[in-house]
């Protein structure tokens, strides 16, 4: 009787390991995609990359990598180990670049060309089918467009911390200039004063001296 119930216990364990071994096993936190905290700033016309890397780097050349612009328009798919244009919104056409060489680094970032003011808005980068990773991941980017101006002057300054060093030695230098000429300009007049009296003085002297000379005759008589 024993040994009959150590053999029931024995197969409800097995039963029940079987059981556990059905049960789906969660990989969340395995990856996670990391890209910038801040926004991404680029210029009207310029080209600009959209940063997502996959934590802890894993090849993701055989997962899906979807970008989608406002949650709604696909801006770039690939899939299939391929890139997909025809699912691709028309506004993106020719524009977006996904470097399948990174790929195998975990690197899915996306570069936006000739980029342009509607441009602007919040990206979202879905990967999903990762290795030994079933749960999709998906990562935010927000993506600022500034025109030129505005680019070079990004808070309202005269121009950045640099310029602003230049302008100011350009005034010092200036300043100096105009101090050392207005310095010579009074030097120099100062002599020529000084020079002319002097002049004036040895012309008298010249004078008187005949004149002395003409009454010593007188004297003698």
């Amino acid at each position: 009787m024993l040994f009959i119930r150590q053999e029931h216990i024995m197969r409800c364990f097995l039963v029940l390991f079987w059981l556990i071994s059905l049960l789906p096993i969660s990989d969340q936190g395995k990856y996670n995609l990391v890209g910038s905290e801040e926004p991404i700033k680029a210029q009207v016309g310029s080209d600009v990359v959209l940063p997502c890397l996959v934590k802890p780097p894993v090849n993701a050349s055989s997962a899906t990598v979807e970008w989608m612009f406002d949650s709604s328009k696909t801006v770039h798919l690939f899939r299939n180990e391929a890139d997909e244009r025809d699912s691709q919104d028309d506004r993106y056409k020719d524009r977006t670049y996904l470097n399948h060489a990174m790929l195998e680094l975990g690197d899915v970032s996306l570069k936006l060309s000739n980029v342009t003011k509607n441009d602007e808005g919040i990206y979202s980068c879905f990967v999903h089918r990762l290795p030994d990773h079933n749960k999709p991941e998906e990562r935010h980017v927000t993506l600022v467009v500034v025109d030129g101006k505005e680019n070079e002057n990004p808070e309202g300054h005269s121009g950045g911390p640099e310029t602003g060093v230049i302008v100011g030695v350009v005034v010092v230098v200036a300043a100096i200039i105009i101090l050392a000429f207005i310095t010579y300009y009074v030097v120099c007049r100062h002599r020529g004063e000084q020079n002319h009296r002097g002049n004036g003085n040895q012309g008298d002297g010249a004078e008187e001296i005949p004149l002395q000379n003409l009454e010593q005759p007188n004297q003698n008589v």
